[in-house]
């Protein structure tokens, strides 16, 4: 689309160009040139009438043969030295050298660039009749010379003609130049400079030239967020969203620069008359609060003749924090106690019990700390109340505790939990009073 737009720009441009064209070729048919020839035997300039120059040297005359004193004249870069209105003619003092010069009227317009066909020499005199106005004399302009027309882009460019730089006005040269082999140049800074050869025959010639940019931009933008500074070469030279001026084609290095969040840099390669974009995904340096997951597992726990069963509920994170239940569901209630061997402990002797008859029970409660060791690996440690009670049944049924093998207080317990995806496996241990120690394992989901 870009390309349509551009192609479409530069006929409106060119189209432009030939109408202002035509119209300057109609206006020049006002004024033309007889003839221009040297006089040798003409001794005005050297002995009869002579002037110099600024730098001491004897001017050629330049004899305009008119009636019309209105005209005026705009010569190069080397000007006029003086000007003298004669009858029948128009003397113009000039230095040696001159190439070109304009001729304006206010009723016929302007002959604009006419080149001298001979070289000005110093001390000589020249004679250039002039003829105006519509008509036959038209058709009796100077055979020898041909109008040259040129269109640089960009419009701002230099034009050389036989390596002498040439008026550009409105983005366009015009002139009238002796028939021939003519070498031109056009350079603007930033573009690569064309040169060639101009053959002005029969047909006036029209000829745009179009440099080839030797520079391009550069356009930095920044997510999230814009507003970040940015470096090239290490110089700061603005803030994102940012586009460059014109720079010239070669490698850069790209830096961006914003609080709380990690500088990046690239290096970006420019290319003729385009814009190189990149974009810079910036990391925050501040983590984000990861949310935190919920896990629910259910566990089974084993001491010698002993099951239990219970569940964890945990926050888990980088930190985090669980509560636990165990138990084996039973209860035993127990007046009486005695030691591992059966003697009751209020030395009243050892009562007969029923051989292989024991009554368990196991209950917990403990909390703690839920942590991350590694990305799918979690720690826990936690402590909270805990009991664990075996009776035997005597031959009365009576029920007696063995005190050695029950415990009760501080429940103390840590382990490990992989994780799986949504699913978790655990392992661990717990003990009560440090008398025994119950390994468990656990199966769980994240929510």
């Amino acid at each position: 689309m870009f390309d349509k737009i551009t192609l479409l720009l530069r006929f409106v441009g060119l189209l432009g160009c030939l109408l202002w064209t035509a119209s300057g070729l109609m206006a020049q048919n006002g004024i033309h040139v007889t003839s221009f020839q040297r006089m040798e035997t003409d001794i005005t300039a050297r002995v009869t009438a002579p002037e110099r120059d600024q730098n001491g040297e004897v001017c050629a005359l330049l004899r305009i043969v008119t009636t019309d004193m209105d005209f005026m004249f705009e010569p190069d870069a080397l000007g006029v030295v003086s000007r003298k209105n004669k009858t029948g003619e128009i003397w113009l003092y000039i230095p040696r050298g001159a190439r070109r010069i304009s001729i304006m009227h206010p009723r016929y317009g302007v002959l604009r660039n006419y080149f001298y066909p001979d070289i000005i020499e110093s001390a000589t005199v020249y004679e250039l009749v002039l003829g105006a106005g519509e008509g036959e004399e038209t058709a009796s302009a100077d055979a020898n010379m041909q109008l040259l027309v040129m269109r640089p882009e960009p419009a701002t460019a230099d034009i050389y003609i036989d390596e002498e730089k040439m008026p550009v006005e409105n983005g366009l040269f015009t002139a009238t130049m002796k028939k021939g082999t003519h070498t031109y140049r056009v350079e603007a800074p930033m573009y690569a400079s064309e040169s060639g050869v101009i053959e002005l025959e029969d047909k006036q010639v029209m000829l745009s030239v179009s440099l080839i940019p030797r520079f391009g931009y550069l356009e930095i933008f920044s997510l999230p967020e814009q507003d970040a500074e940015v470096y090239v070469d290490n110089e700061l030279v603005g803030k994102t969203p940012y586009r460059s001026d014109r720079m010239p084609l070669r490698d850069y290095r790209v830096e961006v620069k914003k609080k709380q969040f990690f500088p990046q840099d690239t290096l970006l390669t420019l290319l003729p008359g385009k814009a190189t974009s990149h974009t810079f995904q910036m990391v925050s340096t501040v983590k984000p609060k990861k949310p935190l997951d919920v896990l629910v597992m259910l566990e089974g726990a084993y001491q010698p003749g002993q099951l239990s069963y219970g569940a964890m509920v945990g926050i888990a994170g980088t930190h985090g924090g669980y509560v636990r239940f165990r138990s084996d569901f039973g209860s035993v209630s127990a007046d009486l106690e005695c030691d591992e061997t059966g003697a009751l402990t209020d030395e009243q002797g050892t009562p007969f019990y029923k051989e292989g008859v024991k009554h368990r029970a196991r209950m917990s409660v403990t909390a703690g700390y839920l942590f991350r060791l590694a990305k799918p690996l979690y720690g826990y440690v936690g402590a909270g109340y805990g009991s664990k009670t075996l009776a035997w049944e005597t031959i009365a049924d009576e029920m007696v505790k063995n005190a050695d093998a029950s415990a009760e207080g501080v429940a103390a317990e840590l382990g490990l939990i992989g994780r799986f995806g949504r699913f978790a496996l655990s392992l661990g241990c717990q003990t009560i009073s440090f008398k025994c120690l119950e390994p468990s394992v656990g199966i769980g989901v994240f929510f």
